[in-house]
């Protein structure tokens, strides 16, 4: 087990949230959506500039032997690195590389711009083009310092057949971990070690996750500039449960970067997790219109991180009641310059069954088409949608045949899955289990087909699945499904349970808190009724048009 460093100790030891370990094959579809969702486009469909930009991107100092003339330009390309800013960050190191074709870390830079930690699994192709600008880096003049950093580059791309057992990631963390040991006071090392931890296995009781919040807190307090340190804290507790640990570096990040669509969008991870919907719609909003005057001006591709903002943009839309907003949303993801047609079909197919899901709108769901192309999870989200809005208008019959098509896409969807745990050699094969996607449907099919019983019994089962991983932050939490059902059986004791627990893990959910008022009206508790309702119409915005924010607002009146 590695030392546990920095001084922050951890009281809270619940059950942490998994799915931002990528490589663990339990939640290797959590990290398929966030890497479909954002739309992610491959580095050669980014506009070729001139000379990249430096602009506000955080305060990064990285001692290099690099000349002095690109000293500042170098640094910029740390700052986008840490931000995420791939594209960009490989053409500045490249530029940097034809002002001084000497400067051999800056062949670490690309190398490094290639391997996407949090988002994608690189293919042979991309390995050797890594292992090839470490080779060029080895031939140059470098300290030892940056040799380590070298080495550590090295262990993530080297051969397949050298990695003798040992994932590319796992190897890569084992040698940040020798770095930052050997260079405790180099803050750079210090935040990559820390992100290398969260890409791991959470096989050991998820203390990789708890030891990178503890070195990040530590080093966003002394370091309070650096964007690693806060953006890889904000990445570290995006979970319920560990969220309020990332709210200052949320508040801070965008601020430290503001050149960064990423950065200026990231904040949102913990806002949404807090319930925070107006401050996340605010982020998104100016993450959205940075990246697309990113695109526009040929700085950078900011189609990628324009998709994932509208991701959150639309979810926490809704959670405030704003349906317009977020219909508007839906309707411009054509419109985003710079995005491939798979980037419209993907990231639009997903936001409109998450439109008419969230909006109870469940004739638009049995409605949903999916489209020729589409992503085997994007093909799962539409026919979950299908089938549960099927099952609500009682049609079991097609309910039934959207479930058989909701199968095909989850077993293409395991495919993908065993291929990138073959791809990334992790040593842990994929398991075909039921999704919880899957449970939901079969759960609404049998409330439609009249077996009360079995719809609670699977839907319940759902429910345990979706916490054992805990729930992800932009979806309907399955215990809110469970209360939804609970009330349809007029079961109003049992539904409020059901809707406290989806918002321990989901709070201010703008249904949730309609289904605990409407259960606590139900049972004659006006008081709670009345809280639950406060708390809607305080997370609404004022003008939402949706009925249950009407319904709220009479009953606060007293009418």
């Amino acid at each position: 087990m590695r030392k546990q460093l920095g001084p922050r100790k951890f009281e809270n030891t619940a059950v942490i949230h998994r799915e931002k370990h990528m490589y663990n094959s339990r939640i290797v579809i959590a990290f398929l959506l966030i890497m479909l969702e954002a739309g992610i486009p491959s580095l050669a469909t980014n506009p070729s500039v001139t000379q990249p930009q430096a602009t506000h991107l955080g305060k990064v100092h990285f001692a290099n032997t690099c000349s002095s003339q690109v000293q500042v330009e170098f640094n910029s390309a740390i700052a986008m690195l840490h931000s995420f800013q791939y594209g960009l960050a490989e053409k500045t190191f490249n530029h940097v590389l034809k002002r001084d074709p000497q400067c051999a870390i800056a062949y670490w830079g690309t190398a490094m711009t290639l391997y996407h930690m949090l988002w994608d699994a690189p293919g042979a192709e991309t390995l050797k083009q890594g292992r090839d600008y470490l080779a060029k880096a080895r031939r140059l003049r470098k300290s030892a310092r940056e040799l380590a950093y070298l080495n550590a580059a090295q262990a993530f791309y080297q051969p397949e057949e050298q990695l003798r057992g040992k994932s590319r990631v796992r190897a890569y963390s084992d040698a940040m971990l020798h770095l930052h040991q050997r260079y405790p006071e180099d803050n750079d090392a210090t935040a990559l070690y820390a992100l290398s931890l969260l890409t791991l296995p959470s096989g050991d009781g998820d203390l990789n996750q708890k030891e990178s919040i503890e070195i990040l807190t530590t080093l966003f307090a002394v370091q309070p500039e650096h964007p690693g340190a806060a953006h890889y804290l904000i990445h570290a507790t995006d979970t319920t449960e560990f969220a309020p640990l990332g709210l200052a570096a949320a508040r801070r990040y965008a601020q430290i970067a503001p050149s960064s669509p990423h950065a200026l969008h990231m904040p949102a991870h913990i806002f949404a997790r807090l319930g925070m919907w107006q401050e996340s719609i605010q982020s998104n909003l100016a993450s959205l219109a940075a990246a697309q005057e990113a695109t526009k001006s040929g700085r950078d591709d900011g189609s990628g991180d324009a998709l994932h903002a509208m991701m959150y943009l639309t979810y926490s839309y809704l959670q405030s009641g704003d349906d317009e907003s977020a219909r508007h949303v839906v309707e411009s993801v054509k419109s985003i310059p710079g995005a491939t047609a798979s980037d419209v079909i993907n990231n639009q197919a997903i936001l409109e069954a998450l439109y008419a899901v969230e909006t109870h709108d469940w004739k638009q769901a049995a409605a949903l088409v999916s489209q020729p192309g589409a992503f085997p999870y994007v093909r799962m989200r539409t026919y979950w949608a299908r089938a549960i809005g099927a099952a609500r208008t009682g049609d079991a019959v097609s309910a039934r045949q959207d479930i058989e098509k909701l199968n095909q896409a989850r077993a293409g969807m395991m495919a993908y899955m065993q291929s990138v745990s073959c791809r990334m050699h992790t040593g842990h094969p994929v398991k075909s289990q039921v999704s919880v996607q899957q449970l939901e449907a079969k759960a609404w099919l049998a409330w439609a087909e009249g077996k009360p019983s079995e719809a609670l019994e699977t839907m319940r089962a759902a429910a345990v699945k979706e916490d054992s991983f805990s729930v992800e932050s932009r979806t309907v939490p399955a215990y809110e499904m469970l209360g939804d059902l609970l009330l349809e059986l007029h079961q109003p004791t049992e539904a409020l349970v059901a809707y406290a627990t989806a918002l321990k893990e989901s709070p201010a959910r703008f249904n949730a808190l309609a289904g605990a008022a409407r259960s606590s009206q139900a049972l004659g508790n006006l008081a709670a009724a009345r809280s639950y309702y406060e708390l809607l119409v305080k997370c609404c915005n004022p003008s939402a048009a949706r009925k249950e924010f009407g319904e709220a607002r009479l009953f606060l009146s007293g009418n």
